[in-house]
């Protein structure tokens, strides 16, 4: 199944989250990064061999440039070569919904 419309949600554990929903990322590489639900995917539409359903994000650039370089830092370090924010795909990254949690518009 592909959610894509504004407020379907799926739920995991009492977890439960939306299209739309603003989150934030913790204990991945996206730590700390702030953004938004894009598309939810479960089952055979899902384009991960994770066991959970694929959450699709978008997620802000951080604000600081101390906090830009630290993720370009971060990620050169991951794919063993430079990476600045201009190589980051921000915009549709997949996570696992225990790797997100769900903020409020002012967080």
């Amino acid at each position: 199944m592909i959610l894509q419309n504004q407020g379907e949600f799926i739920e995991n554990d009492n977890v439960k989250l939306a299209i739309g929903d603003r989150i934030i990322a913790a204990d991945s590489d996206y730590a700390g990064l702030k953004g938004w639900i894009t598309e939810i995917r479960t089952g055979a539409d899902k384009e991960t061999e994770n066991t959970t359903d694929d959450v699709y994000c978008r997620f802000e650039i951080p604000e600081t440039a101390e906090k830009q370089q630290l993720l370009e830092e971060h990620f050169s370090a991951l794919y063993g070569e430079k990476k600045t924010m201009d190589d980051l795909c921000l915009d549709m990254v997949i996570m696992a919904p225990e790797e997100l949690r769900t903020v409020g518009e002012d967080e």
